[in-house]
């Protein structure tokens, strides 16, 4: 090797045990950046030959080669704020640039989810909220239906922004169902009445009052008449018969009840009555409980994610109704994907191809953590311990220069 070429080598030694330093520099700079990458600088030899015949020349260099432990998963730690989101195993959140934008361009992947909620000018002079990222990106996932359920696809294309008090009113439900679990003396002397009462909603989602009264008419044989507030029992007039075995269990009838009620506003409603849990011993009246399916008009007051990605809708009604689902996304090779920054990603060919989860489906050991977020993956011992080895490396290099330079220099005075 010619005096140039050991200078050459030298010089590219330099420059990449300089990119070393600052890859081990900027892995220290962001040891306390959520969900941030460490980047690891290796080294590798270039070899250029030249052979003509008998001759043969042969000149060793080195350069640097920048890879980032994206599967490597930093460390979860809990914040206890309601809007910060960690991912405990594989994947990725979907985030894009652009409000309403799921053109692959504009959408990168992070595992960032210290989640702010924000207004933002959707035009018109109207103003939403939506879930945005730490820099300033939306949150995408699948918006629920009217219903609150999902139809989930593996498209970029069905997943949306996800809006932060989106439905602040859920609309009331009329009672179709109601259940009562109560107990009638067994000594109730036969022709006389106990009356229960239990709570059920109109067509107009008001609270009204449904009152049954038993009329004993034979040893463990009664009759119930139903009667509601603001309405008419209009059929059946009467129940049908409620017999009880000799322990008090209820014998007939084992079907839900269906009693129809007129309102006084003209509209009807049909309630099938469950009977099987009442019971007939010798104690005072007592009612263990009673349910029914409506609800009045309900406000939100509350939003929370679970350990699947949904985000539900908490009501003053007493409703919980599922708004919207994060995606998560996976891919073939993640140490692959092209950094954006060191804990945002952009999709390239040699991460292979992409899959978007839903994790309430295809859970397989992937998790939301709410309240917690996932700290940077860099080993603080690692950095340090690397940054001597490049360090030391460099300082060996740049001695070779000069002791290469000086060797030139004899030369030239030589020639002199």
């Amino acid at each position: 090797m010619s005096l140039i070429g050991a200078l050459n080598t030298s010089s590219l030694a330099m420059l990449a045990q300089g990119q070393g330093l600052q890859t081990v520099s900027n892995n220290i700079a962001n040891v306390n950046t959520i969900s941030y990458k460490r980047e690891e600088t290796l080294f590798q030899t270039l070899l250029y030959a030249q052979r003509a015949g008998t001759n043969a020349s042969e000149r060793l260099a080195v350069r640097a080669v920048d890879r980032r432990s994206v599967m490597a998963q930093g460390l979860i730690q809990s914040t206890g704020r309601a809007d910060d989101l960690a991912i405990d195993g594989d994947g990725f959140f979907v985030v894009s640039r652009n409000f309403g934008s799921t053109a692959t361009p504009d959408v990168f992947f992070t595992r960032d989810g210290a989640l702010q909620q924000r207004y933002v000018d959707v035009g018109n002079g109207a103003q939403e909220s939506y879930y945005i990222t730490a820099d300033g990106k939306y949150l995408l996932g699948w918006a629920a239906d009217e219903n609150g359920e999902f139809s989930t696809s593996d498209s970029l294309s069905s997943l949306v922004p996800l809006r932060s008090f989106a439905l602040d009113e859920l609309e009331g439900t009329a009672t179709t169902e109601a259940l009562m679990a109560a107990n009638i003396p067994s000594t109730t002397e036969i022709g006389e009445s106990v009356t229960l009462q239990g709570g059920i909603y109109d067509t107009s989602y008001n609270s009204q009052t449904m009152s049954s009264v038993w009329t004993k008419v034979a040893a463990n044989i009664w009759t119930v008449q139903a009667q509601v507030t603001n309405g008419t029992v209009t059929g059946p007039p009467t129940l049908p018969v409620v017999t009880f075995t000799g322990d008090g269990k209820v014998l007939t009838p084992q079907d839900p009840v269906q009693v129809s009620i007129t309102w006084d506003d003209g509209t009807t409603s049909t309630i099938a009555v469950d009977l099987t849990d009442m019971e007939q011993y010798a104690d005072e009246t007592v009612i263990y409980r009673t349910a029914q399916n409506g609800n009045e008009t309900g406000r939100l007051y509350d939003e929370s994610f679970d350990k699947n990605g949904v985000l539900w809708g908490s009501y003053t009604n007493g409703r919980n109704r599922a708004l919207y689902k994060v995606a998560v996304a996976q891919f073939v090779a993640p140490d692959s994907l092209e950094a954006v920054s060191g804990n945002l990603f952009r999709a390239t060919e040699g991460a292979g191809e992409m899959s978007i989860r839903d994790l309430e489906q295809e859970a397989q050991g992937t998790t939301i953590l709410v309240g917690n977020l996932e700290s940077s993956n860099v080993d603080m011992a690692d950095e340090f311990t690397r940054m001597m080895m490049v360090q030391k490396a460099y300082t060996m290099a740049s001695t070779n220069f000069r002791t290469v330079d000086e060797m030139i220099e004899t030369a030239v005075s030589m020639k002199r």
